[in-house]
């Protein structure tokens, strides 16, 4: 029983070695435990949009349970989502008809800043994350649109709250 025992223990502790600087769950700093999240500015021409992707933020934020939601005065940090592009691109064709599109890939592309409410320090930070959704044509666009509205910002909020709990400190942070 030594015998096995002895070169499985040596194995176990030789892969556990090269996970050592790595931990489990989030990765903010210790000090952050908190977050206010605004209404995301919406630099498109896309109106309303920025209503579903503050939403769907709020909701992974939720989810995560890295952070907690905090009113601005309580909050050990404010995230700022700005909008900056939005955009439908044709991804299917109507059989035969290659001017007729009958599927679209909505994309929304924002840009964030997690900052603390100390000091205003940046603790995390992106020029562009883009979430999207693929969706069908049916009837009129505006219909279709609405649709995939919710699971393009649902993916978006996805992105925008896993970049900021996966955040890798700089040495000295």
């Amino acid at each position: 029983m030594n015998r096995l025992f002895t070169p499985l223990a040596a194995l176990a502790l030789l892969l556990s070695a090269g996970c050592a600087g790595y931990r489990l769950g989030s990765m903010l700093p210790a000090d952050i435990h908190t977050v206010h999240i605004p209404t995301c500015l919406n630099e498109t021409d896309e109106p309303l949009i920025e209503q579903d992707v503050t939403r769907a933020i709020l909701s992974q934020v939720q989810m995560d349970g890295s952070l907690r939601i905090a009113p601005a005065d309580a909050a050990d940090t404010v995230l700022e989502v700005t909008l900056v592009k939005f955009w439908l691109d044709p991804v299917a064709y109507v059989s035969g008809e290659s001017s007729t599109a009958n599927q679209y890939r909505m994309s929304i592309r924002a840009a964030y800043v997690l900052r603390r409410q100390q000091d205003n320090s940046v603790v995390a930070e992106s020029p562009g994350v883009t979430g999207w959704y693929e969706f069908d044509f049916a009837g009129d666009m505006t219909s279709s649109k609405n649709v995939a509205l919710r699971p393009a910002a649902e993916d978006l909020g996805r992105r925008i709250v896993n970049q900021i709990v996966q955040y890798w400190p700089k040495a000295g942070d």
